[in-house]
């Protein structure tokens, strides 16, 4: 039999927005749909009957969860330990203390020691007996700038380039394939970057720890199981590299990605399967109303057709100036079943300007920028007679 694994990450417990206050409990209503989807995985963890579960980082969404989410993740935990399977966490960027020494928000689970609870904070190997084979889990949480420095990787005051931190985390990597047994499956667990990633603007990634695929993706891992990211992918095929993604969604840029989890079984061959959580629904909306004698009318029978029970709604507004202000008061009371709306307005100006749309050859958007350009204009014969050439060049 293989051994089965849940791999899960970026929980973000205790993310506010577009939550609601509910004063007779003292918390945000979004603490709520964490804890369904994290209920949703303890039912999967049970009916896979799954031999271990690997948590990947960013359980919490602040550095300094209240009580209220710790009972949640508490909660969670105890779930999946009723199960009898080893439970591993990984500290991500939303857990693991930057000043050395500092407590880490995850040290109050394992001081309720939990049956086969591992906490990792610092990379390392941990190997355990499961009931279908020996099981060896490398786990890297979010690797610190501080660390670069202190492995002689970067100096005081410079910035780690994509090179240096997969230099980095490559170094470490070898150091947790050696502490493999050779008689166990082994995956390795991180909470970083990888530089393949889909739909990330490369921005985003500027100076935090990022690596090629290949740099974890090697013997003697089965799986690598990531996290750090929240549109769920995988990146390599052999051994699969795969990012859970996060179980909720946080804001309207994953209104479309699918959320859960997934399930891992290592035997002769490795196989993975997506399974979702009950993410609330974000619904990105808009409505042109200019000229409407009454906005508010118009755009509830717009949204009277829409399946809207239940869902986080963003409705964007166009009006012209002059039209009748538009004001969201009035319209949420109208639509009882919705659990959030937030509502913005754009404003035109009643004057329409004409305008021609051109459509350029390579060589003439070419030449058109040279003209824009006063350092390249003076050179622009030069240029235009290179960029002609190897025009000519591809087209052979």
């Amino acid at each position: 039999m293989p051994i089965k694994i849940l791999h899960t990450a970026d929980l973000h417990i205790g993310d506010k927005r577009y939550g609601r206050f509910d004063p007779e409990r003292s918390i945000n209503t979004r603490l709520d749909d964490q804890l369904r989807s994290l209920l949703r995985l303890v039912e999967i963890a049970r009916d896979e009957q799954i031999d271990a579960a690997v948590v990947v980082g960013d359980i919490y969404h602040g550095r300094s969860p209240n009580a209220a989410e710790e009972d949640v993740f508490a909660e969670f935990i105890s779930g999946l330990a009723e199960t009898g399977a080893h439970i591993f966490v990984i500290e991500g960027n939303h857990e693991r203390a930057t000043i050395p020494g500092k407590a880490s928000p995850l040290t109050h689970i394992a001081t309720l020691r939990f049956p086969n609870f591992h906490h990792i904070s610092e990379p390392k190997v941990i190997t355990v007996e499961t009931k279908h084979g020996k099981l060896a889990v490398a786990g890297m949480p979010w690797p610190l700038r501080r660390e670069l420095i202190e492995d002689g990787f970067l100096a005081k005051g410079e910035s780690p380039i994509p090179e240096i931190w997969d230099a980095f985390i490559g170094k470490i990597s070898d150091r947790l394939a050696e502490g493999i047994p050779s008689d166990s499956k082994a995956i390795f667990a991180g909470h970083l970057w990888v530089s393949n990633v889909m739909g990330i603007a490369a921005k985003k990634m500027r100076g935090e720890p990022i690596c090629r695929p290949e740099t974890v993706a090697r013997p003697p891992f089965d799986y690598v199981a990531l996290g750090h990211i929240h549109k769920h992918q995988a990146l390599w095929d052999d051994p699969p590299v795969v990012y859970s993604g996060s179980i909720e969604r946080t804001d309207f840029s994953e209104a479309d990605i699918p959320k859960g989890a997934v399930i891992t079984e290592l035997g002769e061959t490795t196989r993975w399967k997506f399974i979702r959580t009950p993410a609330r629904r974000f619904i990105d909306l808009e409505m042109n109303l200019s000229g409407m004698s009454d906005p508010i009318e118009a755009a509830a029978v717009k949204l009277a057709n829409r399946e809207l029970e239940g869902a986080i709604v963003r409705l964007t507004v166009t009006q012209v100036k002059g039209d009748r202000t538009f004001d969201a008061r009035h319209l949420r009371p109208k639509f009882p079943e919705l659990y959030y709306l937030r509502v913005s307005r754009i404003e035109l100006s009643e004057e329409r300007t004409e305008f021609a749309i051109r459509t350029y050859s390579p060589l003439e958007a070419l030449s058109e920028y040279i003209d824009r350009s006063e350092t390249l204009k003076p050179d622009k014969e030069e240029l235009m007679e290179l960029a002609k050439s190897l025009a000519e060049e591809i087209c052979e």
